[in-house]
């Protein structure tokens, strides 16, 4: 019976734990702080942190510098801007239509 009572109130305070924000391009975008360290990892050892985290992590830098969230030391390198998204003006292989 004591076995039983101290299982169940584990496995209910192991439930109320603190779970992490989502991993989504606008939760990133709007959070600098936890963006900075992931663009970091993404850059140095991009297979660890793994392809799809990695793109959505560099999403969010993008839209954060396009929408004008950034602060003004933020980006004080050519280097350090994010991509330019590709232009709807060409067609899929490369070529305008």
């Amino acid at each position: 019976m004591t076995r039983a009572f101290f299982l169940s109130v584990v496995v209910v305070l192991a439930a109320c734990g603190r779970h992490a924000p989502a991993l989504t391009v606008e939760a990133l975008a709007h959070d600098p702080q936890r963006l900075r360290p992931l663009h970091h990892r993404c850059a140095v050892a991009r297979a660890q942190v793994g392809e799809a985290a990695c793109r959505i992590v560099d999403a969010a830098y993008a839209r954060r510098f396009f929408l004008g969230l950034g602060g003004p030391g933020e980006y004080r390198t050519l280097a350090s801007l994010p991509p330019i998204p590709a232009s709807f003006d060409q067609s899929d292989n490369g070529t305008r239509p």
